[in-house]
């Protein structure tokens, strides 16, 4: 629960490798402190393409101001399955607060 926190959600598309691509999506953990902000955790696999998936996690960057609060970036590489791996580049939504 992020009671005075938030996250963020993020869709992408990988890059293509052996002839295909995976999408994935996910949000990201509450944030974790550090010297220059915070950062996110995030994890989760990709979708099933070619009969398989890979999984991603990682850390996003710091935070990047936007109108109306701040966004991440996000980059990685998945993991090797079937004798291949995907990269992913992208972006997070701004940040979501927890309603009650």
């Amino acid at each position: 629960m992020y009671r005075n926190g938030h996250i963020h959600k993020y869709r992408g598309k990988t890059t293509v490798d052996k002839k295909h691509r995976h999408t994935y999506s996910g949000y990201t953990s509450e944030p974790i402190p550090t010297r220059h902000g915070h950062i996110h955790y995030y994890e989760g696999y990709t979708s099933v393409d070619d009969k398989h998936r890979h999984k991603y996690r990682g850390y996003t960057s710091v935070p990047i101001p936007v109108e109306g609060g701040h966004i991440h970036y996000m980059m990685g590489v998945t993991s090797y399955v079937d004798k291949h791996d995907h990269r992913y580049r992208n972006k997070t939504s701004k940040q979501i607060y927890e309603r009650y």
